[in-house]
């Protein structure tokens, strides 16, 4: 790989720790570990599917980080949380499928067809397929991350939430590795 690229992206984590002034439950760190993992997954050749499942994180952690600043500017509105994450797809999403990245919007039936053109999983572009179960599985990995800090008062260890995140995606990475394989 690119010594030039693992150096940015290098020195774009470290740029992102120290210029960040507090670490919140869905902080910059866990927002640049999941562009990190996108960006060195396609440099790679990671199959899609595997690249959306952090694509998914990515999204989620940029709504929730979004999400905390609105509260913390006293702006809450019925389903704040869902809403940006919600929007945080679309406007990833849209772009992707307008510039031809992602090449299939509609749920099919699986076709051997669609197989070879990489639009593998019941018809789904394996992108926003890996994207969508990210977005559900991440959601739900801090939302149990957030109800174990609510029912102790407190974290069970540092970078409880990141650590749930990475955790979350190296298993489902692999699953999807095996699928995939």
């Amino acid at each position: 790989m690119n010594k030039k690229i693992l150096s940015l992206v290098f020195a774009s984590i470290i740029s992102l720790i120290i210029l960040s002034q507090s670490v919140l439950a869905h902080c910059p760190l866990c927002t640049a570990a999941a562009g990190v993992g996108i960006g060195v997954a396609r440099l790679l050749g990671v199959d899609d599917s595997i690249v959306g499942l952090f694509l998914g994180a990515l999204i989620v952690s940029m709504g929730l980080w979004f999400n905390n600043w609105l509260k913390k500017k006293d702006v809450k509105i019925p389903f704040q949380g869902f809403l940006i994450v919600f929007a945080s797809f679309l406007l990833t999403i849209i772009p992707l499928y307008l510039i031809g990245i992602i090449r299939n919007f509609e749920i099919v039936r699986s076709l051997p067809e669609l197989s070879m053109l990489g639009l593998g999983v019941f018809g789904i572009d394996k992108l926003l397929f890996g994207t969508l179960v990210g977005i559900i599985v991440i959601g739900s990995s801090f939302s149990l991350s957030d109800y174990i800090k609510k029912k102790n008062g407190k974290v069970l260890f540092p970078y409880q939430g990141i650590s749930f995140m990475l955790m979350t995606l190296l298993i489902l990475s692999e699953i999807f590795w095996i699928i995939t394989g």
